[in-house]
């Protein structure tokens, strides 16, 4: 989610190392005075941060060049994580987590996925062959550590950007889930990012940004090989709902602007149009505390919609997640666009019919034939028969 600027982006932005963050917090925490020592600790530690010898690339098919990879924002540190985070899970034994090669590669690690200060729990988890999931439905009880990856637009009981930690704040109270899906065998760059392919007046083609390439993107994948797509696509889906708590009490966001809070009693599972991180990422969220509005950011975590981005088709006319449930409505911005699973959340049926919606709402909003998505529909499902027009989530097939 676009944020604004934070003392988190601030130390990034700035360029500090992770030594020479942790010295800073120091400072800023009065357990050293802010002196000139201080500041001078400060750029030694980073300088010596920076001397070590260079992150491990990453080892995943089709993952860029160095030079593409540090041309991103704060130098690609996000992306690396996400790549060592999807190795992690895909060849680290259980109770014996790879974590050395995890701090090498993320050396910031501890403060998103771990439940216990860094030691040892994690909450990466493989989902299918193709996916890791970024959650857990328990936290620690060392560190008591909710298990939720924080987002700025999410508020999960300690406020926007936070998760709940009661060995941090003892007032907390953990509300709603915020999970993260990521590819682990192959790197996908984002959902719907095809700036080669035509424009029309009904289709929504996503613009990357600009600079170097980052990479194939999700619908690059269901143009080229549709039934790899969906297999990545249900273990996308899976993966976030195992770490949901008390599934079965929620249905499917399936109105325009409804967001995954307790209020609403819906989860969303979305991709954004236009990413933060150049690493695909499906998030799934449900019981939130609270969402931020659309509005002046686009900030929401399910089927949004920003009028001030109507007209513009590389932010997917205002529509700017890509979901598993979306507004009947959203036919118009996009072929494929506006499906909708009727298995809820909870049932079995639900991630083979979510890849194939989530398949179609990615084609229509980059321009790809979502008929191409036929190799996603379910073997055996009531949802290939569409149920009557007063059911949520009903598109047609």
């Amino acid at each position: 989610t676009t944020a604004p600027s934070s003392p988190a982006t601030n130390e990034k932005r700035v360029g500090l190392a992770p030594k020479g963050v942790e010295e800073m917090r120091k400072c800023m925490r009065g357990r050293h005075s802010y002196t000139l020592a201080c500041a001078v600790s400060i750029c030694l530690a980073s300088l010596f941060a920076r001397a070590r010898s260079p992150p491990p690339p990453c080892s995943l098919p089709a993952w860029p060049g160095e030079e593409v990879v540090s041309s991103w924002e704060h130098h690609g540190s996000r992306e690396r994580c996400f790549c060592a985070y999807a190795a992690l899970a895909a060849h680290a034994q259980p109770g014996t987590p790879r974590l050395r090669e995890l701090e090498e590669s993320c050396p910031r690690w501890a403060d998103f996925v771990s439940l216990d200060g860094g030691h040892s729990a994690t909450m990466v988890h493989a989902s299918g062959a193709f996916a890791v999931a970024l959650g857990s439905t328990s936290g620690n009880a060392s560190e008591r550590k909710y298990g939720y990856v924080p987002d700025w637009a999410a508020d999960l009981g300690s406020g926007y950007g936070e998760d709940c930690d009661v060995s941090r704040d003892p007032r907390c109270e953990a509300v709603g889930a915020h999970v993260l899906s990521l590819p682990r065998r192959l790197y996908v760059a984002d959902c719907c990012s095809r700036p080669d392919a035509a424009r029309g007046d009904a289709t929504v083609v996503a613009a990357r940004r600009p600079g170097p390439q980052p990479g194939p993107s999700l619908a690059d994948l269901i143009a080229s090989d549709a039934a790899s797509a969906c297999g990545l696509l249900q273990d996308l889906v899976a993966g976030g709902l195992r770490q949901v708590r008390r599934l079965d009490a929620f249905g499917s966001c399936a109105a325009e602007n409804e967001e995954p809070t307790a209020a609403s009693g819906c989860l969303a599972q979305c991709f954004h149009v236009v990413p933060d991180v150049w690493y695909l990422h499906l998030h799934t969220t449900a019981g939130a505390k609270d969402i931020r509005a659309a509005q002046p950011y686009n900030a929401g975590l399910g089927p949004s919609f920003n009028a001030s981005e109507a007209s513009d088709p590389a932010t997917a006319f205002g529509r700017y997640n890509a979901c598993v449930c979306e507004p009947r409505a959203w036919a118009a911005a996009g072929r494929g666009r506006g499906s909708c699973p009727e298995a809820r959340p909870s049932d079995a049926a639900y991630p083979a019919e979510a890849a194939h919606a989530l398949c179609r709402n990615v084609a229509g909003a980059s321009g790809v034939d979502p008929r191409l998505c036929h190799a996603c529909r379910p073997p055996a499902s009531t949802y290939l028969n569409p149920r009557p027009a007063r059911s949520r989530g009903v598109f047609d097939v």
